[in-house]
């Protein structure tokens, strides 16, 4: 490229530099003195007319549309002077060459050449009109036009545009009126939609071209084949869109339409309806014509045919216009004149839009939807707009949205349901909306709401129905660009040797008939092969015999391998051993009575107190309560079968042991394992005493892995017939109530059969939007569950019959454990940053260690230094209890729940942001908590419960926690004294 530059501008010591953007070449020419513009373009303008620029590039770059030239000094930072030359449109240039005064009208007069082309459907002036604004993002455009027919489907889905559409015939051949716009941006890199996407889209409806039903516009990084991202862009012309509305009866639309039909006369419409009745006024400085104002506007009413208007009352008006709309009739019009409209012969048209949408008519529902989603005339008209397709499957209305840019979902879905509901239509009892991108075929984003409750019998999870990325073109799926702009398959004959090696492994694997061939393209041996083999049946029984000779001689193996090693060994003898005669040194007791643990109380116990917990020199006295009795559990005496959560079957079976002795308690705390370690019951019993709440009863709740979810579940289903609390103390942090993160607990506990016991929840309060759309996961696994029970007896039945068949069953954890041994013989495992600390295992479970009260004290004390030592750190945005970071989904609807339920039943509802270490508070984590602190100010104020943070309160206090997340006993010491103190909180007298 350069040195044909060099040669066709003939300039001696210039310095020239040339880049390619997109459909752009640059050409920057430099030296002592700044070059002469005419010059320079003169020469370049008369070799282009003579060569092609795609002989001197690569052939895989893009066509060049424009020469952007430029000239200046060696060494200033800016041009002194621009050109740019339109390639395809040489010859003008070239006839404007030698007069210079027409220069700079020549090239204005090119641009509109080029966008008068573009108007009439030329491809290539398409493209060249796209990249005007696209190349100064490195984009390059390619354009063509393809025609395909219209699908014959009697079930299209009713959309707002559907009339538009197939009234246009009328005016377009069907050849024309199915031509389709395909373009192809491609980049180095992929550019950001948003971007995008709207540009294009009001680019090229702004051509308002003429027999194009729609534009296909697909994104690519160069030289891959498959698409960053498709957008579908409706070039319905304008008024082609207007009459649409005006059929609906839409007034602007109508105002429009007939200001467009008297433009030529200057006069001003306006128009207000009243009841059936159009009111319309034609207004100028002189008085307007009768006869040419209803010339113009009568036919074009009579021809739409508007919804629910009978009539029009044109009014003739002397004078300027009012630039506010009138809203009444006027009082001395100079003419009157009164129009009947079909609708007023016709019943089918007799009826407004609204009517026709309450009694259920789909098309009246789009179009009064997607007028109250684009509430600016002029932006829909310039992008197209936020688009509506409905269906109605069974009871419920299922609604997509798209536009260039995804609608958003705070803004769309609850507008769209409450509208809906508004309606009160008989026959739908709920509506699903979803958004996404034009173009696109599965929806972004999702909302629900049922306008009654649903039947408990409807377990089947509901599915979303197949929307059209075409709109109106409902078989029309965007899976592959034009034929036109695909890259070329290769043929069977260019095929490699390593192909036909996959080949050949492809047709032995089909032999075996485990593997089968499952795209059209499987190679001809393979296919020609599966003739020749035995017939389904018959290879079935081959390959079952073979896999059961297989399980019995591995079983036997086993069996000889294992004997050996699992032989019984003689017991040990019973005899004791030899008595030593070595004197055992006694301590020195005293025989006096001491006061070190207080004296005995009425009830024969110790009274209570605090412990002074000192060690060694260096370090920091911390306060703790003694230690309370650990509590014995026996899970068998609980209520209900397993919950599948060995922790939550001990604490209930606890807290009714608890609730028989000491009657209910007054402060019931939940939440997770950061509030089973970081709230003392007795602590915080004692202070509160001491504020003037004597003889409050506080039981700890938390089980490892709860989130709200969790939280909700025991209080409003597995304690509801327990005797209630007077106060519900709910401390935990973020993680629990994240719901992007899998709630694994909870799914194992509406999974488990005791939750199959729990008894029904009836409640008169209408479904929330989250639970009428998503099916609550209890329900569905109900019916699910029920079926999966019977096959796990089944299953338990059939191992224990094979079994006694078996050598090696009876010692087959002995045999697993062995071979586990083996396979990680000599392989040290590399700490992850989930593991625990081993001398936390024991506490982290609380299998043993949880106290009478419900309440897990941990003695260890959190060291940085040591434990960064032994463990890695691990980043807030790889931490797993952030991961997909979302506060609105499940955890938010169960929160809700839980408020509501509380508040109902009086019973107080504190939220406890509990403490977190300094070392864990990464930039990450803090802007993370920032935002849950904020949702949780928000929503304490909306559901009326008390929220109190305590994050930063004891961050740099290290020996207040066992690990970086979670508080130890003395943590809990403290958190217990400052809340019972705190006056914000509404503690209760007994």
């Amino acid at each position: 490229m350069l040195p044909w530059l060099h040669r066709v501008i003939g300039i001696p010591h210039l310095h020239l530099q040339a880049r390619l953007r997109g459909n752009n070449l640059y050409i920057l020419a430099e030296s002592r003195d700044c070059p002469k513009r005419s010059l320079i373009f003169a020469q370049l303008v008369r070799a282009l007319s003579q060569t092609s620029l795609e002989t001197l590039l690569p052939p895989t770059q893009p066509t060049i549309y424009q020469v952007v030239l430029y000239g200046r000094c060696i060494g200033e930072p800016r041009p002194q002077w621009a050109e740019v030359i339109h390639v395809a449109q040489i010859d003008r240039y070239l006839e404007k060459l030698d007069d210079p005064q027409s220069k700079a009208e020549a090239t204005v007069a090119i641009e509109l050449a080029n966008l008068g082309l573009a108007k009439r459907g030329r491809p290539d002036a398409i493209a060249r009109y796209l990249s005007e604004a696209l190349s100064a993002l490195g984009v390059a455009v390619r354009a063509s036009v393809k025609s395909a027919a219209l699908p014959d489907d009697t079930g299209l889905p009713q959309i707002a545009n559907l009339a538009s559409v197939l009234s246009s015939t009328a005016s377009l051949t069907p050849q024309a009126l199915l031509n389709r716009l395909w373009v192809v941006c491609e980049s180095a890199y992929s550019p950001d939609t948003s971007l995008m996407t709207e540009s294009i889209a009001q680019k090229l409806r702004d051509l308002e071209l003429d027999g194009f039903r729609d534009a296909i516009v697909f994104s690519r990084v160069k030289g891959e084949s498959d698409p960053e991202w498709v957008l579908r862009v409706d070039l319905t012309p304008p008024q082609e869109m207007l009459k649409d509305w005006a059929r609906w009866g839409d007034i602007e639309a109508l105002t429009r339409l007939m200001n467009a039909a008297v433009r030529d006369q200057g006069v001003e419409i306006t128009a207000t309806l009243m009841d059936i009745t159009l009111h319309v006024t034609a207004q100028r400085e002189q008085a307007p014509e009768r006869g040419r104002v209803l010339a113009a506007i009568a036919p074009l009413l009579e021809t739409i045919a508007p919804q629910g208007i009978q009539a029009v009352a044109v009014y003739g008006l002397q004078g300027t216009a009012n630039p506010i709309p009138q809203l009444s009739i006027p009082d001395s019009p100079v003419w009157v004149q009164w129009i009947n409209l079909p609708a007023a012969e016709h019943p089918a048209l007799a009826e407004s839009t609204r009517q026709l949408a309450q009694q259920g008519d789909l098309s009246a529902i789009a179009f009064l939807l997607t007028r109250q989603l684009n509430p600016n005339l002029d932006t829909q008209l310039a992008t197209g707009g936020i688009r509506l397709q409905i269906r109605q499957k069974e009871d419920l209305l299922h609604i997509m949205t798209d536009a260039p840019v995804c609608p958003s979902q705070s803004q769309v879905g609850v507008k769209v349901a409450k509208y809906i509901h508004n309606l009160r239509l008989s026959d739908v009892q709920g509506v699903r909306v979803y958004g996404r991108r034009s173009g696109q075929k599965r929806p972004i984003w999702s909302y629900g709401i049922d306008f009654v409750s649903r039947e408990q019998a409807r377990f089947i999870p509901e599915a979303t129905p197949e929307f059209a990325a075409s709109d109106a073109y409902v078989g029309d799926l965007l899976t592959k660009e034009p034929g036109a702009l695909t890259v070329p398959e290769f043929d069977e004959a260019d095929a490699t040797w390593g192909d036909r090696i996959v080949e050949a492994i492809q047709g032995a694997l089909a032999r075996t008939r485990i593997f089968t061939i499952a795209s059209d393209t499987a190679p001809n041996t393979a296919r020609a092969t599966q003739s020749a083999v035995p017939n389904e049946a018959k290879a079935a029984i081959v390959w079952s015999v073979l896999g059961i000779l297989l399980t019995v001689q591995a079983d036997w193996l086993l069996g000889q391998y294992a004997k050996p090693l699992f032989a019984s060994k003689p017991a040990p003898t019973a005899s004791p051993a030899p008595l030593t005669s070595e004197q055992m040194p006694l301590p020195q007791l005293s025989l006096q009575k001491t006061t070190g643990f207080g004296e005995l109380g009425a009830a024969g116990f110790t009274q209570s107190g605090q412990t002074l917990i000192a060690p060694g020199q260096g370090s920091t006295a911390l306060l703790a309560s003694p230690l309370k009795p650990k509590a014995a559990i026996d899970t068998a005496r609980s209520p209900y079968p397993t919950f599948n959560a060995g922790q939550l079957d001990e604490k209930l079976v606890l807290y009714r042991q608890y609730v028989n002795q000491n009657g209910a308690p007054d402060v019931l705390i939940v939440g997770s394992s950061r509030a089973m370690r970081g709230i003392d019951p007795a602590v915080l019993e004692q202070t509160l005493a001491t504020q003037g709440y004597a003889g409050m009863r506080v039981f700890n709740f938390g089980i490892n892995g709860a989130t709200v979810q969790v939280v909700d579940l025991i209080v409003r289903r597995i304690l509801a017939n327990e005797k209630q609390p007077k106060l519900i103390l709910l401390a935990d942090g973020l993680r629990a109530f994240n719901s992007g993160r899998p709630d694994a607990t909870y799914k194992a506990i509406v999974s488990s059969p005791g939750f199959r016991k729990l008894p029904e929840v009836s409640t008169n309060t209408a479904a929330t939007p989250t639970e009428a759309f998503t099916k609550p996961l209890e329900t569905l696994n109900r019916t699910n569950m029920t079926v999966s029970d019977s096959y796990q007896s089944f299953n338990d039945h059939l191992l224990r019959q094979v079994g006694q068949f078996s050598t090696v069953w009876s010692q087959r954890n002995k045999l697993q454990g062995l071979l586990k041994r083996g396979l990680s013989f000599g392989f040290e495992q590399a700490p992850t940053s989930d593991e625990i600390d081993p001398e936390l295992t024991i506490a982290q479970d609380g299998q043993g260690l949880i106290d009478i009260n419900g309440f897990l004290p941990i003695s260890n004390r959190f060291n940085p230094v040591t434990y960064y030592q032994k463990y890695s750190r691990v980043s807030g945005d790889s931490d797993a209890d952030y991961a997909n970071f979302n506060l609105l989904g499940e955890q938010d609807q169960a929160l809700r729940s839980l408020a509501q339920y509380t508040k109902g039943q009086n019973i107080p509802l504190v939220v406890l942001n509990l403490p977190l270490t300094e070392n864990y508070l990464d930039p990450y984590r803090r802007d993370r908590e920032k935002e849950f602190q904020e949702y949780l100010m928000r929503l304490s104020g909306e559901l009326g419960f008390t929220y109190r943070d305590l994050l930063e309160n004891w961050k740099n206090t290290p020996d207040f926690f066992s690990d970086p997340s979670h508080l130890n006993r003395y943590g809990a010491h403290a958190v217990s004294t400052h809340i019972a103190k705190d006056v914000l909180i509404p503690w209760r007298q007994r």
